[in-house]
């Protein structure tokens, strides 16, 4: 029997660059989701301290709104690079463009973040993104995630 009359075709094999750039996806995120629940527990010390948040952060140069919008911006770029992972898994045209999307804005907040925390070292939140953007770009990606719409 031919695979043109099995009325379930099967879905075609990720190939590895996808594999490999939805696993740094996920591993970024995880890593990072593990260092905002240490930034938050200082957060939260800071504000549980006698002196107040304020005065602890002044004394590491920071102000309170910095540290709250680093923390907000981090938090949104974990959410939106872990949503591109998941959606990698689905294939298709317009999850292409959506990952593509998530990726490039969480992209776009690590240097916002970077800006406004007046830090030079955000080349990670930076270049992640970039290589996430070019593995899913290649030839092989693209072909994939077409054959995934034809296969559903």
């Amino acid at each position: 029997m031919s695979m043109q009359n099995t009325p379930h075709q099967s879905t075609p094999k990720m190939p590895g660059v996808v594999t490999a750039a939805r696993v740094i996806l996920f591993v970024v995120s995880g890593l990072s989701g593990v260092l905002l629940v240490m930034s938050l527990l200082v957060i939260i010390a800071a504000f549980a301290h006698p002196a107040g948040a304020e005065e602890i952060f002044a004394a590491g140069g920071e102000t309170t709104g910095g540290i709250l919008t680093s923390f907000v911006l981090g938090l949104t770029g974990v959410v939106l690079m872990l949503v591109a992972g998941l959606r990698i898994g689905r294939g298709g045209k317009q999850n292409h463009l959506v990952v593509r999307i998530l990726v490039g804005a969480s992209g776009l907040l690590s240097v916002l973040d970077a800006f406004l925390a007046g830090q030079s070292t955000a080349f990670m939140g930076i270049l992640l993104p970039l290589a996430v953007l070019m593995m899913i770009q290649t030839k092989r990606s693209q072909e994939w995630f077409a054959e995934m719409d034809s296969a559903r």
